[in-house]
């Protein structure tokens, strides 16, 4: 997907692109979706919006809001990073992490499908991950098998175990494409 494009579709749900993020020392966003997959010992907290909520997207939109502000998603300048598709490797399976910040009229959960599947998921099952610029929070939107939605939040990622074992291993292993490895390694060795 072309940077014009995301910035398009972006605008949809009310977000507005600040740039594309190179590839460095951030937690990989293939690493950053295992955020459902780990433990409460390791931090992991969540909130269910039930699909026979009366208000079930604007409940969505709310309970999104109140976590990303109560654990420091936004920056200094209201800005976090989204999965979006593209970088280097196969185009079709790839993502990468763009700066992004909130327009006065966002609504992820109720435009999302206007934002295009590739985003933010088809219509009525939102799935995307979102991290913190300093990367020290992660929050995963996913919906579950009985059809609520599923905002799972992880601070702190570089310390969870589940997080940093599945990076090692998917780093290490002979068959991974070359940049996920590179980018895997980078932030294995980049400062905490």
């Amino acid at each position: 997907m072309e940077v014009a494009e995301i910035s398009r579709n972006l605008t949809a749900s009310g977000l507005r692109l600040c740039g594309m993020e190179e590839p460095g020392t951030h937690l990989p966003t293939w690493g950053a979706f295992i955020a459902t997959g780990c433990r409460p010992d390791e931090g992991r907290w969540g909130v269910v919006v039930t699909k026979d909520d009366p208000d079930f997207l604007d409940s969505a939109n709310s309970a999104w809001f109140r976590m990303a502000e109560d654990e420091g998603l936004f920056d200094e300048n209201g800005e976090f990073l989204l999965a979006v598709p593209g970088g280097p490797g196969d185009k079709a399976s790839r993502t990468q992490w763009a700066r992004v910040s909130l327009m006065d009229s966002w609504d992820i959960f109720g435009n999302h499908s206007d934002a295009g599947s590739e985003i933010f998921g088809s219509a009525g099952f939102p799935e995307f991950v979102m991290m913190s610029t300093d990367g020290t929070f992660v929050l995963r939107v996913t919906v579950w098998g009985n059809g609520s939605i599923g905002l799972v939040a992880l601070p702190h990622p570089r310390r969870v175990e589940t997080i940093t074992r599945y990076v090692e291993r998917r780093s290490t292993h002979p068959k991974a494409p070359p940049h996920e490895r590179t980018e895997g390694m980078n932030w294995l060795s980049s400062p905490a």
